[in-house]
């Protein structure tokens, strides 16, 4: 017998880690804004510095 799926897909994993990431800065004192751009510079870098 299969065994079940896991409810947590590859894509929605991620988006908790970047939603951890963005907390662990508003956590850490920057604003919201700040930890937004913050959290997009490091995607952007993890993308290959796309402009």
């Amino acid at each position: 017998m299969p065994e079940p799926s896991d409810p947590m897909t590859v894509l929605a994993a991620a988006a908790a880690q970047v939603h951890e990431l963005y907390q662990s800065y508003v956590d850490a004192g920057f604003t919201e804004q700040q930890a937004l751009e913050l959290t997009k510079a490091v995607l952007i870098a993890g993308v290959g510095g796309a402009s």
